[in-house]
């Protein structure tokens, strides 16, 4: 017997009567911990959690509390009892939970698997609760527009607006022109430290001991991160599931490291800011640089929150959000499954 067989095998296979929704994990790292500790409450049953090396499952519910503590002492789920190495995508196939909820870190290497993931979770009539930004950049007019339209929460990847841009979302695609982001908060950080004088090292300690800096900080210092979201909000507003999406490689990116930090402390002194902002018009044009903003506009983003900017015929609509940091990203993800609860998307 493989060992796909033993886990689809104790009489727990897919079919069986649920008594209420159940949900599948992928990724107990910080965001996928906070999410399960913030589960209290909700009338959903975990019943898998998989991590690079292994998935439990457990049809009639895991117990959440020792796997917690086993993640967060540094442990894999390999070494757990009925721990089955068997890869990702089969372990969503034979577990079918109503609900999966993806939490693992964004990264470019990682990209094609992560488009696996959500895909067949998707094709087997699963709601998907996504924090990773590289999957919905590569495929959001497929996962927004088509079969799988009202299937994808988006909310914790847009840093708590993505219900937003869903609902919106046909009326942005007829109307809007061009948008506006300004979704990176680790730079809004780092730029206010610079502007009262600290260094940008210092900015980037304030960032890290505030759990804000991606798993790879180049990602965040570099304009990597604010150009995926870029291309996640204008493969959802403007893309076509028939067309390629922008790759990372067709975004302009402006580096922090090479901003004059005097220029910033000299804006900051005349009562304007700078912040790091991602553009793109229907046609393209993607680019993400710093920019001098006055105080008063609505890009001007404070360090606790994100702006999405459309550009309507009627002027400039904002999106904002606080999904910042793993515990505002993992009630984002809870957002978005109890969205789906309650609208009965969960079949």
């Amino acid at each position: 017997m493989s060992a796909s067989d033993n886990f689809r095998s104790s009489g727990q296979s897919p079919g069986s009567a649920q008594p209420r929704p159940n949900l599948h994990l992928i990724g107990p790292g910080q965001v996928g911990r906070a999410f399960l500790q913030q589960l209290d409450g909700l009338s959903l049953t975990v019943v898998a959690v998989s991590d690079s090396t292994a998935t439990v499952f457990d049809r009639a519910g895991l117990s959440l509390v020792s796997l917690l503590a086993h993640k967060a002492a540094g442990g894999a789920l390999a070494t757990l009892p009925r721990a089955e190495t068997i890869p990702t995508e089969l372990a969503i196939r034979i577990v079918g939970a109503n609900v999966v909820v993806d939490a693992t870190p964004s990264g470019e290497a990682g990209t094609a698997a992560a488009v696996q993931r959500a895909r067949t979770a998707l094709q087997n009539g699963a709601f998907l609760a996504l924090s990773g930004k590289n999957a919905l950049a590569a495929a959001a007019p497929e996962w927004l527009l088509g079969a799988y339209r009202g299937r994808v929460g988006l909310h914790a990847v847009l840093g708590g607006t993505g219900q937003a841009l869903a609902r919106e979302l046909l009326e942005l695609r007829e109307h809007c022109r061009s948008v506006a982001l300004v979704g990176n908060v680790t730079t809004t950080v780092l730029i206010t430290a610079i502007e009262r004088g600290a260094s940008l090292e210092q900015g980037i300690a304030e960032a890290q001991a505030r759990g804000l800096l991606e798993p790879d900080p180049t990602l965040d210092l570099d304009g990597s991160d604010a150009a995926t979201k870029l291309r996640c909000v204008w493969g959802a507003v403007f893309g076509e599931s028939w067309a390629k999406p922008p790759t990372s490689a067709q975004v302009q990116r402006q580096d922090i490291r090479s901003l004059d930090v005097q220029v910033v402390r000299e804006r900051a002194g005349r009562c304007a800011t700078t912040r790091l902002v991602a553009r793109a018009e229907r046609g393209g044009n993607w680019r993400v640089s710093y920019e001098e903003l006055p105080l008063g506009s609505p890009l001007a983003a404070p360090p606790d929150r994100v702006v999405y900017g459309y550009e309507l015929p009627a002027g400039l609509r904002v999106h904002t959000g606080l999904a910042v940091g793993y515990a505002a990203t993992a009630a984002a993800l809870l957002a978005d499954v109890k969205a789906a609860i309650g609208t009965a998307v969960i079949s």
